[in-house]
């Protein structure tokens, strides 16, 4: 790898992901660096909760990255760069477990809930000493609604990338949103008694 070209992007150079991408599309192995270290923990968060074994989920992830490296000329930028490798993620995916019985969970009901300010997560606690009680909350949540509140509030995705990235209906990613945060509220204000 180029250190000079890897010093480019180490040193506090915030580029945007699209041009990351563009750039690994010419061969910039500094570039694919860059993406892995900013989306790595995203994208193996993601393969690691539809795939029951870590080892796996190594293995799968590391396709993810490949297949980056390999596609990232034919990216047409109709998403976030997030979205795109999760697309990859999803094929991946399918790929790695096609024949095997795959553990399945009945999808939440879909309801017609429009997003509004009260998605944001600080909206549920008033003050900073209440952070770590919402991580934790968070981090107790069902994988499903996990998944689908770390893209929404941790990545800021939008609900159509989601259901996307996700493989399911907006109404479902609204709903598990939903869901989410009534169980957050729930919990810290058990916590707060």
């Amino acid at each position: 790898m180029n250190q000079r070209g890897l010093s480019r992007y180490q040193h506090g150079v915030d580029i945007d992901a699209r041009t990351l991408l563009s750039r690994v599309g010419d061969g910039d192995e500094a570039a694919l660096a860059t993406l892995y270290a900013r989306y790595e923990g995203a994208v193996f968060g993601f393969v690691l909760r539809r795939v029951s074994d870590r080892e796996l989920a190594e293995e799968i992830s590391a396709d993810v990255w490949l297949g980056c490296w390999r596609s990232a000329k034919g990216f047409r930028g109709d998403s976030r760069v997030l979205t795109w490798l999760l697309g990859i993620a999803s094929r991946q995916i399918h790929a790695h477990v096609r024949g095997r019985r795959i553990h399945t969970v009945p999808l939440v009901e879909e309801l017609d809930i429009p997003g509004d300010a009260s998605d944001d997560p600080a909206s549920i606690v008033g003050d900073a000493a209440a952070a770590q009680d919402l991580v934790d909350a968070i981090r107790a949540l069902p994988p499903s609604l996990f998944e689908v509140v770390s893209l929404a509030w941790l990545h800021e995705l939008p609900y159509d990338e989601i259901a996307a990235a996700a493989g399911i209906p907006v109404g479902t990613v609204k709903s598990r949103v939903s869901r989410a945060r009534t169980l957050l509220r729930a919990r810290i204000g058990e916590s707060d008694e």
